[in-house]
């Protein structure tokens, strides 16, 4: 770390030592603030002198006259008066020729020309054949681009204007006609034309009262949408609560399977040992009916309680399969009831496993009814045989051949009820209880995603419910004043009509004089715009600071690295004793310090010198300072790798961010290939910060802006201290060709 002191002192102690060495350094320190004052200065507020741009106006209308009204209306007059008044541009009165001819000499920016039958175009609103009023717009797009720019808006504010006006400046020459008719027509064609005013104001009323009707059509459907849209989200927030208790309701479902699984397997062994002990008691019965037949002896009596036995054993394992049919049919009940309530919108594969466990109870339940009916027939051909010995009649051989084979045919039925039970219903409970428990894991996965999106669309929906209200009151403001008009309409209409009926021209005379230019403001009554500033600027230099403040701290660095060494000598590696790293901190150390004082002498000035609107004076040298040592690594790290191709390299990146960092237009301007590398430029992070400081901070939109700017610092340390090493040889060779020529 000495080493590194050693060699910041050494290159100052130099500089200070040095008149020249101390003048040059001042000169770098003063330039760029120079560079950023004028600038901002020169853009202080142009539009605010636009006053001073010539513009000819020319009017070669000859206006308008009918054969039935004694007046002629003459629009491009009257528009030459009105802009004539104008502050904005120098509109300058001439003809068309001259105005045609100054344009294209550059004696005027632009000009605006009437041409003759403008009045008489503008007048046919009033007849069936509508044709649209031109005018003649001739601009030198030659002599100044921005210029072009403004005189464009004088053309389109020309336009308004005349839009504006043609109401008023119609009704008032209507108006002012029916008041010099009143005199000098005669009584029957007097109360004809009021007879038709009469008419018209009725028809205009009714027209008035038909779009107060659409409105309130328009109302009422804005009101349905909002009651729409409060029932939709009530329903889905609805829907949302239900889901939330899905994945633990399937759960429940899920517990109940293995519970009842487990009740089932739990009886499965006792089931089953019955089931191979029915089996391995027929063998038993059939052993039985052969050793009551063999032992009897004739018998009767040993016989008859032999086949007692026997038909005890057979009726007990009756008994056995009537309480597993029993319990069976209890399972096939839960299985329907699943089946019914999972319906066609369940889980594919949950209503697949229910309805496989149906099937399987089924066909297990026909096993065991067969069963059960070949132990009857059993008890019954052993009852029967005992009924044929107490009655002394029968065929011994005949009986006992009939009661082997029910014995076997109840054998049979009896292990295909065994073999169901355990391929078909064993395990099918425990597979459908795991099944259930996926779709109850989907299902909370499902109702998260469903949750978050209401979230979303109930916020979506709160906001278009204010918009909606808020269009629903505007809708009945709108109504109201239409209906208040049409009332108008109809008070005038009273007056007229009254005095019609009465026959009294005199009072007819009166209402045809009255108020033209009243009459004409009421009908034209602009809208007027309300303009709010958001994070206002007070002028248009304030608005361009951020950029050519930017500008001025990148070119402070560039002109540092041009004059300035990025390497030490060897003398002074010698002297000092530094390596190679301390070289570069202590070089670069040097110039963040010469960069600290540029960036301070330009801000400052921007503050007290150049008074530009700042609502955060200390951000805002926060930020040129951190620019200033962002730049400053970027542009020493590409020198102290490249040599005098770094330097090129740092130019050309300013030229590129003077283009594409948004600095004069909106990025969505400028062409694609400058929106692409728009992220990536280091101008475009310090004058996000830099706007913040000057006209308002919004959240942590500054910290982002300075965090994002910080990031270049990586790159450009990594460049200065590991990928320079392989290109020092290639470095020295260029420099070595450069020198060589004697001439760079």
């Amino acid at each position: 770390m000495s080493k590194l002191f050693s060699l910041i002192r050494r290159d100052f102690r130099h500089v200070i030592n040095n008149v020249i060495a101390l003048v040059v350094c001042v000169g770098m320190i003063v330039i760029p603030c120079f560079y950023a004052w004028f600038n901002i200065y020169s853009a202080w507020d142009p539009y605010g002198n636009t006053g001073e741009l010539k513009v000819a106006l020319a009017n070669a209308d000859e206006g308008y006259k009918t054969k039935l009204m004694h007046a002629n209306i003459n629009i491009g007059e009257r528009m030459v008066s009105d802009l004539q008044g104008s502050d904005k541009v120098d509109y300058v009165v001439t003809t068309k020729d001259k105005a045609l001819e100054g344009v294209r000499s550059g004696e005027y920016y632009a000009a605006i020309v009437f041409p003759k039958d403008f009045s008489a175009d503008m007048m046919t609103v009033l007849s069936k054949s509508v044709r649209h009023a031109k005018v003649i717009y001739a601009v030198n797009e030659k002599k100044n681009a921005i210029g072009t720019i403004v005189t464009g808006k004088v053309s389109t504010a020309v336009q308004n204007s005349i839009d504006q006006s043609f109401d008023q400046s119609l009704t008032e020459v209507l108006a002012g006609v029916l008041s010099d008719l009143s005199g000098t027509l005669t009584d029957e064609e007097t109360l004809n034309l009021v007879t038709r005013l009469d008419s018209i104001l009725g028809d205009g009323a009714q027209d008035l009262r038909d779009v107060a009707a659409s409105v309130d059509s328009y109302q009422a459907l804005v009101s349905s949408t909002g009651s729409l849209l409060e029932n939709s989200d009530a329903m889905l927030s609805s829907a949302a609560k239900s889901g939330n208790g899905t994945g633990d309701l399937m759960r429940t479902t899920s517990s109940g399977v293995r519970k009842l699984d487990t009740a089932v397997d739990g009886a499965t062994t006792s089931i089953n040992d019955a089931l191979q002990k029915s089996a391995s008691t027929f063998d038993d019965v059939k052993g039985a009916i052969d050793a009551a037949y063999a032992t009897a002896g004739g018998s009767t009596q040993k016989l008859r309680g032999a086949l007692a036995d026997v038909k005890a054993e057979v009726d007990a394992r009756d008994a056995n399969l009537r309480d597993f049919q029993s319990k069976l049919n209890g399972t096939d009940t839960i299985a329907t009831q699943w089946e019914q309530s999972l319906g066609k919108n369940g889980d594919p594969v949950t209503v697949q496993r229910v309805s496989e466990l149906k099937l399987t109870i089924d066909g297990l339940g026909d096993r065991v009814t067969k069963a059960i009916q070949d132990l009857d027939d059993l008890s019954n051909g052993i009852q029967s045989t005992i009924d044929d010995i107490d009655r002394s009649r029968g065929d011994a051989d005949a009986s006992k051949a009939e009661l082997e084979a029910l014995a076997e045919r109840a054998k049979g039925s009896v292990t295909g009820v065994q073999a169901s039970y355990e391929q078909g219903l064993r395990g099918s409970l425990g597979r459908l209880a795991d099944t259930i428990d996926g779709a109850a894991s989907d299902a909370d996965a499902l109702v998260g995603k469903f949750s978050s999106t209401m979230a979303d669309v109930s916020d979506t929906t709160s906001g278009t419910l204010r918009g909606l209200s808020k269009i629903e009151g505007d809708l009945g403001t709108t109504s109201k004043k239409l209906r208040d008009g049409a009332s108008k309409l109809d008070s005038m209409r009273g007056t007229v009509k009254a005095a019609i009926d009465s026959g009294d021209m005199q009072t007819i005379r009166t209402i045809l004089s009255a108020g033209p230019t009243s009459l004409a403001e009421f009908v034209s009554s602009p809208v007027q715009t309300d303009r709010v500033a958001i994070y206002p600027v007070a002028n248009n230099g304030s608005a361009m600071a951020p950029f050519y403040t930017t500008l001025a701290i990148w070119v402070g660095g560039v002109v540092l690295c041009a004059l300035v060494r990025c390497n030490p000598s060897e003398a002074a590696m010698r002297e000092t004793g530094a390596k190679p790293r301390h070289a570069y901190f202590g070089r670069l150390t040097f110039f963040l310090i010469i960069g600290f004082m540029q960036s301070s002498l330009v801000l400052l000035g921007d503050l007290f010198f150049i008074r530009i609107q700042c609502l955060h004076p200390w951000l805002f040298l926060l930020c040129g300072w951190f620019a200033s040592l962002v730049f400053v690594n970027i542009i020493f790290s590409l020198t102290a790798a490249f040599g005098d191709v770094g330097k090129a390299i740092a130019v050309l990146l300013m030229v590129i961010q003077v283009a594409g960092s948004g600095g004069t237009f909106p990025p969505q301007m400028l062409p694609k290939a400058f929106q692409a590398v728009y992220p990536f430029l280091p101008f475009v992070h310090a004058e996000k910060a830099m706007r913040c400081a000057i006209a308002g901070l919004y959240g942590a939109d500054f910290w982002v802006a300075m965090g994002r700017l910080a990031l270049f610092l990586v790159p450009s340390l990594l460049l200065g201290l590991l990928l320079r090493k392989p290109v020092v040889r290639l470095n020295h060779w260029i420099e070595e060709k450069i020198e060589s020529t004697k001439l760079m």
